[in-house]
């Protein structure tokens, strides 16, 4: 389903992550490419994002704008970093911070989602701790 067509903020949301994987893999997308992402909740700075892979899939190097976790849901990833390779499997997650390079790629077929808390330069935690120690929320 078209995010045209669901919600993606409200007070709560519920999800079956393997129905939602399910649907990602029959989209043209996955079909094409062996990966298709859907947005499944943003609200303000939050997003989280279910993306689904074909084994072999690669993401390419790129930056992350803000701290993120990448938690895999099914398969098996391996994400490099700041020249090191993690492997993960399915229930592990992986925390990184912004500006860190990193390539993800599916062992096997897999699904992961990916947790933003902010999105372009608006995350500034020495701001944060400067407003706070001077008592400004």
């Amino acid at each position: 389903m078209s995010s045209i067509n669901r919600p993606l903020a409200g007070p709560v949301l519920a999800f079956d992550l393997a129905e939602q994987i399910a649907a990602l893999q029959a989209e043209e997308p996955y079909r094409r490419s062996g990966r298709a992402g859907r947005t499944l909740a943003k609200s303000g700075r939050f997003r989280l994002v279910l993306t689904a892979m074909a084994e072999g899939n690669d993401i390419g190097t790129h930056q992350a704008d803000s701290p993120m976790t990448l938690q895999v849901v099914k398969g098996a990833l391996t994400f490099r970093a700041a020249g090191e390779e993690y492997r993960l499997s399915a229930g592990q997650v992986l925390f990184f911070g912004p500006g860190e390079a990193h390539d993800i790629r599916a062992a096997e077929e897999s699904a992961l989602l990916l947790t933003l808390s902010a999105i372009g330069d608006d995350y500034r935690p020495e701001e944060i701790l400067e407003a706070q120690g001077s008592g400004v929320q």
